[in-house]
């Protein structure tokens, strides 16, 4: 009998530690996906304002839309304007003019979606807000890279899109998203082939940078095989090694 209660206390604590070790709900650490959203990163470079929105975007993005639970996503309008109010107020500094250029018009057309996902929440319309969503996240996204070291929009659309993929496609085993979201990652490193898109400071690199690039090419061009076959072990094994190398190529460019 001691020795059951004993097994029994055991496995009480694991389940505990288990527990403890869980992101709570819209706080997710960068590590949930390898290479971390660019708001992430922004807010570990101490740009308060996106750790506060990301706490509001994440339960919304990851469950609330895909899960089509309206009530939430018309709940979330009001929350989502006032937070951004913190981010309008904002004024980083940069270290060239193009930097502080890229900002505030990222931050612009944030802010015209933040109006716009407002407006139909306050009205009610449940479709509307639906369907703005994905726009509201990339917005939100795309301006937070503006704040990065290294401005590299065309990796970040690409990092954005295998975490949707990562983090709310696959778990929800939802092949219609899994798909979709596949074909825009290849289209997304057609453009990364681009040679001319590759960031000033990062010129000097560019030969290495393409070359890694064109291996990660491949890993999406295999995944997109993997939807062709419904082939869901191997795409979630190329997905999972994608979002190695794509951290990988953070830590040593961006």
């Amino acid at each position: 009998m001691k020795k059951h209660l004993l097994i029994l206390a055991a496995l009480l604590l694991l389940a505990v530690t288990i527990q403890a070790a869980d992101p709570e709900p819209g706080d997710e650490s960068p590590g949930h996906s390898q290479a971390g959203c660019p708001a992430d990163r922004a807010a570990q470079l101490g740009y308060d304002p996106f750790h506060t929105f990301h706490k509001i975007m994440a339960p919304t993005w990851h469950t609330a839309w895909p899960d089509k639970n309206y009530d939430t996503l018309l709940a979330a309008g009001p929350k989502f304007k006032e937070a951004f109010a913190s981010i309008a107020k904002m004024e980083p500094t940069f270290k060239t003019k193009d930097g502080k250029k890229a900002f505030l018009k990222a931050r612009d057309s944030f802010s015209k979606i933040i109006e716009m996902y407002a407006a139909a929440a306050k009205r009610g319309d449940k479709e509307a807000v639906y369907d703005l969503m994905p726009q509201l996240h990339d917005a939100f996204e795309m301006t937070a890279s503006t704040l990065l070291p290294v401005s590299y929009p065309e990796i970040e659309a690409a990092v954005i899109t295998l975490n949707l993929i990562m983090e709310t496609h696959l778990p929800k085993n939802n092949m219609e998203g899994i798909v979709q979201s596949t074909e825009t990652l290849v289209d997304r490193f057609v453009i990364l082939a681009d040679t001319t898109i590759i960031p000033d400071v990062l010129k000097e690199k560019k030969k290495e940078i393409l070359t890694e690039i064109a291996a990660m090419k491949i890993l999406v061009l295999q995944m997109k095989e993997c939807c062709d076959k419904n082939d869901m072990e191997h795409y979630k094994e190329h997905a999972t090694e994608l979002d190695m190398k794509l951290k990988g190529f953070f830590e040593k460019y961006i």
